[in-house]
């Protein structure tokens, strides 16, 4: 994908968002919130390319991915005014039709129009299936880590703003307050992973995106999870509880591993180094 191929991408979408505007011409504050979003993951998803030195027209490809993942999200909300999957329809899957239908990926190569729409329609599943080719396994890896990325960035301002006040209209079952669900806990230290369903207060909520660390792909990916400090900022957010610090210790000790990094690292003193 050359640089004038990923313009018209990013040119597409932004027509495309613009069409769920209101008659004064603005947007509502959650398609605000995600049209946001697809710009600062396709930065992130430029700048892990970059990193993993993949060429200038794969990062232009990985860039319009970033663009492109969440584009089933505005008329998820458009029609049903949420955006559960679980209370509407799979946005990944949405994303991957509309792009399909819209005709903007005909002049790329085969190879590339199915990395692309793999990438939109699998970027939010638990997990990627096996059978993907392996450049679409390549982007969706990415689109993967550069999502989570943002969405880490997003949880820590609101927790730091209020408290993530929020959460509860979200997801309904939260109690804000509530302590740390034994069952969630137990999860994450024996498989390394957790069930939204178990997600009952804040705590769980934030557990759960400590436990997504285990899903990340790219060692670029957790160099920049130490680089912004991530689990040390969620950490401080967590309950003082022992079971809680053996799961963080055992998280950062992972990560630190997978950024061949010392396992004692805890902070973002490496962008200094």
């Amino acid at each position: 994908m050359n640089s004038l191929q990923l313009r018209g991408i990013a040119n597409w979408f932004s027509g495309y968002v613009n069409s769920f505007s209101a008659k004064d011409g603005t947007l509502s504050p959650p398609l605000q919130l995600k049209e946001e979003h697809s710009k600062r993951v396709a930065d992130n998803a430029r700048q892990l390319a970059g990193d993993l030195g993949w060429s200038p027209e794969k990062g232009n490809a990985a860039e319009a991915l970033g663009w492109l993942h969440d584009v089933g999200r505005f008329s998820q909300f458009s029609e049903f005014g949420t955006f559960s999957d679980a209370n509407s329809i799979n946005h990944g899957v949405r994303g991957w039709e509309v792009v399909r239908k819209s005709g903007i990926l005909c002049a790329f190569a085969r190879e590339e129009q199915e990395a692309l729409l793999d990438g939109i329609r699998y970027h939010n599943v638990k997990t990627i299936p096996d059978s993907l080719a392996e450049q679409s396994m390549r982007f969706t890896q990415l689109v993967r880590d550069a999502d989570k990325l943002d969405i880490y960035r997003i949880v820590l301002d609101s927790v730091e703003l209020d408290g993530f006040q929020e959460l509860p209209s979200m997801l309904p079952q939260i109690d804000l307050k509530r302590p740390a669900n034994p069952k969630l806990i137990y999860d994450i230290v024996v498989c390394r992973c957790c069930s939204i369903e178990d997600v009952h207060s804040l705590a769980d909520f934030l557990l759960m995106q400590l436990a997504w660390i285990y899903d990340l792909n790219y060692p670029e990916t957790f160099r920049l999870i130490a680089e912004r400090n991530i689990i040390g900022k969620l950490e401080r957010q967590l309950p003082d509880d022992r079971k809680i610090h053996e799961i963080v210790h055992e998280i950062r000790r992972f990560a630190n591993r997978k950024a061949a990094l010392p396992e004692h690292v805890e902070s973002s003193c490496l962008s200094n180094a």
